[in-house]
C-alpha cells in the first residue's frame, strides 16, 4: 500500500476527535497521513519529505492489520503484506522475519522510527518471537521503502530501509483502549493505550505484556515473556515550535529447549529521542535533535554476550517555496554524528563514528513532472578492541559519497511512471566476531564500506476502484565480505527484480491486495572475477532465494458489524546455487490466516482467527526429497481476542 498524504484525515480506527473512538479491524485501504497529527511546524518538514519520495518505491502495512494478524511479532504482517523484503526458507514461520530488503549481501536492512536516522539493534537468539520492542497496538503503520536509501538514512540502507510510524495524541480527547488475545499454544497478550490531546500539549502512552507457556510446544520453546512499553509526549511553545519526547522499553525472557536442557535467553531494548521543530517562516523550518538506542542479548549456555548501542545527533533544514507559477523547490540540508558501540560476547568492544552532510532536494512541475538530486558525504572512524587489545584500523576508506537522482512524471491523469538510481551502504560491523578476526588481517580487504547501487523504473496506474504499481529494479552491492583462508575477501553481489503490487475494491464491501516479488537474477563475483554462483559470506553453500513471492489479503463487510479477513502467502519454493555450481532445491509453502470481527458496540469489537489454516510446519527449509526436521514449528493456531475503547 502506499503512503499519500491528505488534506482530509483518514478513517483510522481507535482515534477519537471527537465523542466515542471505534474498535480496531483489519484495514487494507491505502496507509494515508492524518493532517490533525501534523503540528504547523512540521508542515514543511512533511511536505519536503513526501516531494522526496514521489520518485521512490515504497510499500505500508496499516497498523490495523500488524494488530490483527499476528500483535507481538510486528515483522509477521510485514513480510506478508508488502513488498521487497525476501523471505528466507525456514523463516516464514510466526516467531521470526527477515529484513533484507531486495538484496543477498547483507544480513538486514536498518531500522527507522518516525522518520529519525537509522540504526541497527542486537536481536533476540534462539528461538521465540522477534521483532517485539514496539507494541503493535501503538503503531501508526510500517513502511518498507525500497532502494538504496544512504542519502536520506546512511548505514543499512542497500536494498532500503524499514520505517515504522508511532501514533501521536494529536487529535485525541481522553483516549483508552485495551486488547486481549488468547491463543490455543497457551499465549495470552495484553496490549493498553492512552491518549489525550489539546492545543498546547499531548501524549500517548502504550504498553505490551505476553505470557506464553509453550511447555515444549513447539518442541524447543517451554516460554516467553515479553513487557514493552512506549510513551510519546509533545509541547506547543506555539504555532511554530514544537517539542517531542519518544521512549521504548521492552525486555523479552524465552526459555528455549536445546539437547534437553532449558537455557535461558535475555533480551532488552531501550530507545530514546528527543526533536525539537521551529518554524521559521511559512517556507522554511528547522528540525533538530537526538537519538539513543541500546539493546543487549545474553544466552549464558551459550556464551553470548552481545550489544549494539547508537547514538546519534541530528539537524536539518526545510524549505519549500514557489519559483515560479509552475515551478515549485522543496529540498533540505542537514548533518548527522553517529556513534555505535558493538559488544559482543566479552571479546569485542568496538565503537564506529560516522559523520555526515547530506542534501535531498526536488523541482515539482505542475504536478505532472518531479526531478529529485540528493547527496550525502560520510566519513568513517573505528576504534576496535579485541580481548582489550587496540587493533591498528583495518578501514578500507574511511569516506564515501553517496547519491540519488530520480523522475516522476504524469503521463496522463491517473498514469505515473518513475525512474530512479540511488546509492546505499552497509558499515556491515557483524564481521567483527561472525567472521572471527578476518576483518583485522591485512592480507585481506580488511573492513570495507560495502556500497550498493540500484538502477530502478516503476509505473503507477490509478483507478476508481484501486491501483496497480509495477516496479523493476537491478542492485549491485561491492565490497561484500566472504570469510576465505583467515581474511576478508570483497565480492560483488547483483540482483534484478520484479515487484508488483495493486488493490481492488470489488464492491463497497469486498477489498482485494495483492503483491507479487521475484528475485529475476542473483550473481555473486569474488575478487578474481571468478562466479561464486550464489555463494556469498562463507562455505560453499549458496544463498536459497524463493522462485517468486506472492500474498493476497482480502476484507468483506458482511455487515456494518461484522468484518472477515484473509491473508494468504505462497512461495513457489527455493533454489540456491552453490559454489561448486551444484543446485540444491527447497519445497516451497503455502500459509493463510483467515479472522473475523464483530463491533458488539462502536467502541467494542470481538475478534477470532485461524493462524496458518493448512498447518504449515517447514516453511521451505525441507530439502527437495527429502523429511523436514519441523518440530521447532507449531502448526495451526487458533486465537480469540477482543478490543475496547473506553
Amino acid at each position: 500500500m502506499k503512503r499519500t498524504v491528505a488534506v482530509a484525515g483518514k478513517a483510522a480506527f481507535l482515534v477519537c476527535l471527537a465523542g466515542t473512538a471505534a474498535a480496531e479491524t483489519y484495514n487494507l485501504e491505502p496507509v494515508v497521513v492524518e493532517s490533525g497529527t501534523v503540528h504547523s511546524s512540521q508542515s514543511v518538514r512533511e511536505n519536503v519529505e513526501a516531494a522526496g519520495e514521489i520518485t521512490r518505491s515504497s510499500s505500508y502495512v496499516d497498523g490495523s492489520v500488524i494488530q490483527n494478524l499476528n500483535p507481538v511479532n510486528t515483522g509477521d504482517a510485514l513480510r506478508y503484506s508488502t513488498l521487497g523484503i525476501i523471505n528466507p526458507p525456514g523463516n516464514g514461520n510466526r516467531f521470526g522475519g527477515g529484513t533484507k530488503i531486495r538484496t543477498s549481501g547483507d544480513w538486514g536492512a536498518s531500522s527507522s522510527i518516525d522518520g529519525l536516522p537509522a540504526f541497527k539493534a542486537a536481536g533476540e537468539e534462539g528461538g521465540g518471537y522477534t521483532n517485539t520492542t514496539i507494541p503493535s497496538i501503538a503503531i501508526d503503520s510500517i513502511g518498507v521503502l525500497r532502494g538504496g536509501r544512504a542519502v536520506g538514512y546512511g548505514d543499512g540502507t542497500d536494498g532500503g530501509v524499514i520505517e515504522t510510524r508511532i501514533k501521536s495524541g494529536r487529535g485525541y480527547k481522553d483516549h483508552a483502549a485495551m486488547s486481549l488475545d488468547l491463543s490455543s499454544a497457551m499465549e495470552a497478550n495484553t496490549q493498553a493505550e492512552f491518549a489525550h490531546g489539546t492545543e498546547k500539549w499531548d501524549y500517548y502512552v502504550a504498553g505490551s505484556w505476553l505470557e506464553a507457556d509453550f511447555d515444549g510446544k513447539p518442541d524447543n520453546l517451554d516460554g516467553q515473556h515479553v513487557r514493552g512499553g512506549l510513551g510519546k509526549f509533545g509541547y506547543n511553545f506555539s504555532e511554530d515550535t514544537r517539542v517531542e519526547l519518544l521512549g521504548i522499553m521492552n525486555r523479552s525472557e524465552t526459555d528455549i529447549i536445546r539437547n534437553g536442557n532449558e537455557e535461558p535467553i535475555r533480551t532488552s531494548a531501550n530507545m530514546l529521542s528527543l526533536t525539537l521543530d521551529h518554524r521559521l517562516s511559512d517556507s522554511q523550518s528547522v528540525r533538530a535533535g537526538l537519538f539513543h538506542n541500546d539493546s543487549h542479548t545474553l544466552w549464558g549456555a551459550r556464551n553470548r554476550d552481545r550489544e549494539i548501542n547508537n547514538n546519534i545527533l541530528f539537524a536539518d533544514h526545510y524549505l519549500d517555496v514557489p519559483l515560479s507559477d509552475s515551478v515549485r523547490y522543496l529540498g533540505t540540508v542537514g548533518g548527522e554524528l553517529k556513534r555505535t558501540e558493538y559488544l559482543r560476547d566479552n571479546q569485542w568492544d568496538a565503537n564506529f563514528t560516522d559523520v555526515a552532510l547530506k542534501s535531498i532536494n526536488t523541482l515539482r512541475f505542475d504536478d505532472n513532472l518531479a526531478i529529485t538530486a540528493g547527496a550525502r558525504h560520510t566519513w568513517f572512524e573505528n576504534d576496535v578492541k579485541l580481548n582489550g587489545v587496540e587493533q591498528a584500523d583495518s578501514l578500507a576508506e574511511d569516506k564515501i559519497w553517496s547519491y540519488e537522482l530520480g523522475a516522476s512524471y504524469s503521463v496522463l491523469p491517473d498514469t505515473r511512471v518513475r525512474a530512479s538510481v540511488a546509492t546505499g551502504y552497509n558499515r556491515f560491523f557483524e564481521k567483527y566476531g561472525n567472521f572471527g578476526s578476518d576483518a583485522l588481517n591485512s592480507v585481506g580487504a580488511g573492513d570495507e564500506i560495502v556500497e550498493s547501487l540500484t538502477y530502478e523504473i516503476g509505473v503507477r496506474q490509478d483507478f476508481s476502484f484501486g491501483h496497480l504499481d509495477v516496479a523493476l529494479f537491478d542492485t549491485e552491492q561491492d565490497g561484500v565480505p566472504r570469510r576465505n583462508a583467515g581474511a576478508i575477501e570483497s565480492m560483488e553481489v547483483d540482483q534484478q527484480g520484479l515487484e508488483v503490487e495493486g488493490l481492488w475494491r470489488a464492491s463497497r464491501k469486498l477489498t482485494f491486495t495483492a503483491n507479487y516479488f521475484q528475485i529475476l537474477d542473483m550473481k555473486a563475483t569474488r575478487a578474481d572475477g571468478s562466479d561464486a554462483s550464489g555463494n556469498i559470506f562463507f562455505g560453499t553453500n549458496g544463498v536459497s532465494l524463493p522462485d517468486y513471492q506472492l500474498s493476497v489479503q482480502a476484507t468483506y463487510a458482511m455487515t456494518d458489524t461484522v468484518t472477515l479477513w484473509g491473508l494468504a502467502y505462497h512461495t513457489g519454493g527455493y533454489e540456491a546455487e552453490n559454489l561448486d555450481g551444484s543446485i540444491t532445491e527447497r519445497d516451497g509453502f503455502t500459509k493463510l490466516d483467515i479472522g473475523g470481527s464483530w463491533k458488539v458496540q462502536p467502541n467494542w469489537a470481538l475478534r477470532a482467527r485461524v493462524e496458518n489454516l493448512f498447518d504449515e510446519r517447514s516453511f521451505g527449509s525441507t530439502i527437495a526429497g527429502t523429511t523436514a526436521n519441523d518440530g521447532g514449528n507449531l502448526g495451526t493456531v487458533f486465537w480469540i481476542g477482543t478490543d475496547y475503547t473506553f
